[in-house]
């Protein structure tokens, strides 16, 4: 029996995008691609005929006006094409009644035509299912979290076959971890597809059941840990036909973004002023998208968990999806009536709060510095008589 598969579609609008949605099934020991084209950002279309085991679907997005999407089903040979995808390439080997054709799907063969996979989905009788959920302390609805921060991970697997079932079906599911780095400008994916792969450590599963990881840190391959940015995608996958295809059933991605560094500027580390320091401000890179950044100053010399006052010229208050950059000022001059009003040492603390440590403020830099306004005069008294 053939049966059909309603899609409801949802795309993020691109730039002279073409779309289309990938079926991929296996019939008969082999696999077939068809390529349904797709108009709009919304809507619903209805899949070629189900046969075989089960079938994968992929929403692709084309920057490529040029592209016509290449179908198998409407070239008539959708029942005897034999064709070998790999999923991560655009390349698409087809043996069709003996002849061998190589299909580059894209206008001019260019690299930077390809398409880019937005989503994908399973169907099949005794396939599998698995829910991955990735959760960090800050609550944004897109999962997301600092790159010295840990993470967890919640992986449900239903429906593994046991190894003695009379029906067959799939016993076993693993789970990969993939990375994307992040352009440091456009902070997300590179757009030329540079800056991503897998880690080696590959975890089998072959019963049903809830595991879970509290645990996790991110593992970005970069220069300096703390300034990571890009993001992980743990994928739970089983394998379909005799070639061994691997299909995803469920994936979830976790985003990490670097840790800030900023600096106090117009003041210096034990220096003795005898005037109010002006034109003091701090510099601030990468700060957290959700985070407020403030100064504050208090008698004394640096100490961690100080608490002083705050400078209200100096509080900045972020709530974006992308890390932020900022400058500002730090005015003492209101301050010298009240806090500053004795001479002695002072601390210019900087400091921001995100959603990480309960919200306490975290320090991300100090300066301590002497006020001393006392005038000193040197004089000599002298008499004289007449």
């Amino acid at each position: 029996m053939k049966m059909f598969v309603w899609f409801l579609l949802g795309c993020v609008p691109s730039v002279r995008a073409v779309d289309f949605i990938r079926q991929i099934q296996l019939i008969d020991g082999r696999t077939v691609v068809y390529d349904i084209p797709v108009s709009g950002t919304t809507g619903s279309i209805l899949s070629k005929p189900l046969e075989g085991d089960g079938a994968l679907f992929q929403l692709y997005a084309y920057q490529d006006e040029s592209y016509d999407p290449f179908s198998l089903l409407d070239a008539n040979v959708g029942t005897i094409a034999n064709v070998n995808v790999s999923l991560d390439s655009h390349l698409v080997d087809v043996d069709l009644l003996g002849i061998h054709l190589d299909v580059l799907l894209g206008g001019s063969g260019d690299e930077t035509e390809t398409p880019e996979r937005l989503d994908e989905v399973v169907v099949g009788t005794y396939l599998p299912s698995a829910t991955v959920v990735l959760h960090s302390r800050d609550p944004y609805p897109v999962p997301r979290t600092r790159a010295d921060q840990p993470f967890g991970m919640t992986l449900q697997l239903r429906h593994l076959a046991l190894p003695d079932d009379p029906k067959g079906g799939i016993h076993q599911a693993e789970l990969v971890r993939d990375f994307r780095l992040y352009h440091p400008e456009l902070h997300a994916p590179y757009p030329d597809g540079s800056g991503q792969g897998s880690y080696a450590d590959v975890f089998d599963f072959t019963a049903n059941g809830d595991f879970s990881d509290s645990s996790i840190y991110q593992a970005l391959p970069v220069a300096r840990p703390s300034k990571a940015s890009g993001e992980e995608t743990f994928a739970a996958r089983v394998a379909l036909g005799s070639e061994g295809e691997m299909a995803v059933i469920g994936s979830a991605t976790m985003q990490v973004w670097p840790v800030c560094e900023g600096r106090i500027e117009g003041v210096e580390e034990g220096v003795v002023y005898k005037t109010l320091p002006s034109e003091v401000r701090y510099v601030c890179d990468d700060l957290y998208p959700d985070s407020v950044t403030y100064a504050q100053i208090y008698a004394g010399s640096a100490a961690l968990g100080a608490s002083g006052k705050v400078v209200a010229s100096s509080v900045v208050t972020f709530n974006t999806s992308s890390p932020q950059d900022a400058v500002m000022p730090i005015e003492l001059e209101d301050l010298e009536a009240d806090v500053l009003e004795q001479d002695g040492v002072y601390t210019i603390e900087l400091l921001t709060v995100t959603p990480f440590f309960d919200r306490e403020p975290e320090r991300v830099a100090a300066v301590s510095f002497e006020l001393d306004r006392t005038v000193e005069v040197r004089a000599t008294l002298a008499t004289t008589s007449h």
